[in-house]
């Protein structure tokens, strides 16, 4: 059974966002502690965001945390 063009780029689409999932998740959880806290933001909270609301939750930690939490560590 082949997959139709529109087939591809849904399979296309719903792969790069689980990329992108992957890398919010990953990159969130390897940011020490103590830069969490020194940027005013909660680790925990912003990795149960990522996990239930998905790529909603990984646009969000790319808009908020994550521009603060790059300037501290550098």
């Amino acid at each position: 059974m082949a997959l139709s063009v529109f087939g591809i780029l849904v399979l296309g689409v719903f792969l790069a966002a689980l990329i992108f999932w992957v890398f919010t998740l990953v990159d969130s959880l390897q940011i020490p502690d103590h830069i969490w806290q020194a940027a005013g933001q909660n680790k925990l909270l912003w990795v149960l965001l990522i996990v239930f609301l998905g790529v909603l939750g990984s646009i969000l930690y790319m808009v908020i945390p994550r521009p603060s939490l790059k300037a501290i560590s550098g």
